[in-house]
C-alpha cells in the first residue's frame, strides 16, 4: 500500500480542501495509506527564523521523504494560490531537495465555477521549478467548483462526474508511483547484474575480502555504523536488520543540518567541529534507547596521515554485555582472547566440555562454564569533568542523562 503525504493548502479553520483531503483518506483507504497534514503548523518562511523555531519544518521534511507521494490541495485566492501554501512550498524547496523527483499530484476545490484552475496552473509551475523540481504528474486535472453545491454536509462529492473523476487521477496516481519505483528497482539491481562487481575484491594490509564479504560483515556485527563525510554530509549507513537509528536511503547526501531535528544540530556540529578540529578523536553515549540500554561511541575517521575525513558513529545495545556482567561472568578468572591463555592457569584446568575455542586460531577463550553476555562497567558520570563545547568527558564519555543527539541525523533520544 503506498504512503501518501496530503497537504491542506490554506491555513483556514474551515476549508473545502481540507474536507475533499478527508474524503480521499477515507474513500481510497484500500489503495493508500493518506496522512493530511496542515500547514497552518509551520511557521512564515523566512530565512532569518531560528533554527531552535524551525522544528515542525524538520518535521514536514521528514514526512515528505518517507511518503510514496505527495497530494497537494490548493483553493484559490485572487487567481493564484494562498499565501501560507506558498510559504510552505518555500520550506521544501530551500536548502532541501525534498520534493526532488518525488512523485506529486495537484487537486482544488473553490467556490466558483473556473474552481481553482488557475491556482493550480500556478501550483503546477511552482512545482516544476528547478528548486523544487517534483515529478509531477501531468493532465489528470482535479477540478471542482461550486464547493458548496457539490459537498453533503456529510463531507461526501454528490457530484457524480466530479467523483468518477476524483477516481480515475487518483488511480493514475497510484500509478505514476508505481512506475518511477519500479525505474528505481531495475536501476538499483543493474549492478548486482555484473559479474565483475560481485567477483570484486578489496586487498587489505591484512588480507583481501570481497565485496560480498565486506557488505555481509557490516550487516552481520553486532552493531550498527553511520558516516557523516568530511564536507557534513550524511554518507552512509551500514544495512543491518533491526536498526536502533532507523535510515533511509532518501537521507543519503544530506547536510547534517537538514537530516537531524533542528535543536540537536548544535550538539551534533560540536562533536563534528571537535573532530576536525583535532580536539577529540572519541565521544561516548551511553543511554536508554527503545527501551533498553545502549551504547553511542562517534570516532573521528582520519587517514593515515591524520586528516580528517569524516564521523563515524557506532551504536548498539549493551543490555546482553550488561547482564553477563551482573552474573559475574567475568569473575572467575577468564582466558586471553588472542592467546587463549588463562589469567590464572595456576587455579584453573580447562574442561573439554565446557572449553571454548577461538574459531580463527583454535585457542581457547574461557576455561569457565559461563556462555552468557554483557558490557564493562563504566565509571559513574559524575567523577569526570566534560567538556563545555562538545559535553564529551575528558575520557570521552556523556552523561547519560544528557539528551544525547545521533550524529548523523542528530535525532534526540526524547524526541
Amino acid at each position: 500500500m503506498k504512503k501518501i503525504l496530503a497537504l491542506v493548502g490554506t491555513n483556514a479553520n474551515f476549508s473545502y480542501n481540507r474536507l475533499l483531503l478527508k474524503l480521499m483518506k477515507k474513500h481510497f483507504k484500500q489503495m493508500a495509506d493518506i496522512e493530511i497534514y496542515e500547514i497552518s503548523k509551520l511557521p512564515a518562511f523566512s530565512v532569518d527564523v531560528p533554527l531552535e523555531e524551525q522544528t515542525e519544518v524538520w518535521k514536514l521534511k521528514q514526512k515528505v521523504k518517507a511518503a510514496d507521494g505527495v497530494i497537494f490541495s490548493t483553493p484559490e485566492y485572487d487567481h493564484g494560490i494562498p499565501a501560507a501554501l506558498k510559504s510552505a512550498v518555500e520550506w521544501l524547496s530551500y536548502h532541501t531537495t525534498v520534493l526532488k523527483k518525488k512523485p506529486v499530484m495537484v487537486v482544488g476545490v473553490s467556490y466558483g465555477r473556473q474552481a481553482s484552475a488557475r491556482s493550480q496552473v500556478q501550483m503546477r509551475q511552482i512545482l516544476i521549478s528547478p528548486d523544487c523540481d517534483a515529478n509531477l504528474m501531468p493532465g489528470n486535472e482535479v477540478l471542482i467548483g461550486g464547493a458548496t453545491h457539490v459537498f453533503s454536509k456529510d463531507g461526501r462529492l454528490i457530484n457524480a462526474e466530479m467523483r468518477d473523476n476524483l477516481e480515475e487521477c487518483f488511480t493514475h496516481f497510484i500509478e505514476y508511483i508505481q512506475l518511477f519505483e519500479n525505474a528505481d528497482e531495475e536501476e538499483v539491481k543493474m549492478p548486482i547484474k555484473q559479474p565483475r562487481i560481485s567477483e570484486a575484491y578489496i586487498k587489505f594490509p591484512t588480507g583481501r575480502l570481497s565485496l560480498k564479504e565486506v557488505q555481509q560483515i557490516f550487516s552481520t556485527i553486532p552493531f550498527e555504523i553511520d558516516l557523516i563525510d568530511s564536507t557534513d554530509h550524511f554518507a552512509w549507513y551500514s544495512d543491518k536488520p533491526n536498526r536502533e537509528h532507523v535510515r533511509d536511503v532518501a537521507s543519503l547526501g544530506e547536510p547534517v543540518t537538514e537530516c537531524h531535528p533542528p535543536k540537536a544540530v548544535p550538539a551534533v556540529m560540536a562533536i563534528i567541529n571537535s573532530f576536525r578540529d583535532g580536539k577529540r578523536d572519541v565521544v561516548t553515549r551511553p543511554l536508554w534507547m527503545n527501551g533498553h540500554r545502549s551504547l553511542i561511541q562517534y570516532y573521528a575517521l582520519r587517514d593515515i596521515d591524520g586528516h580528517y575525513l569524516g564521523t563515524i558513529e557506532f551504536t548498539g545495545s549493551v543490555e546482553y554485555i550488561l547482564n553477563l556482567f551482573e552474573k559475574g561472568a567475568w569473575d572467575k578468572g577468564g582466558t586471553d582472547a588472542s592467546t587463549g591463555a588463562s589469567k590464572h592457569e595456576d587455579t584453573a584446568e580447562a574442561s573439554d566440555d565446557n572449553e571454548v575455542a577461538d574459531a580463527s586460531t583454535g585457542a581457547s577463550e574461557s576455561s569457565d562454564d559461563s556462555m552468557e553476555t554483557t558490557t564493562a562497567a563504566s565509571e559513574p558520570a559524575g567523577t569526570e569533568e566534560t567538556d563545555a563545547d562538545t559535553g564529551a568527558s575528558e575520557s570521552g564519555s556523556v552523561d547519560a542523562d544528557d539528551e544525547a543527539a545521533d550524529a548523523t541525523t542528530g535525532a534526540s533520544e526524547e524526541e
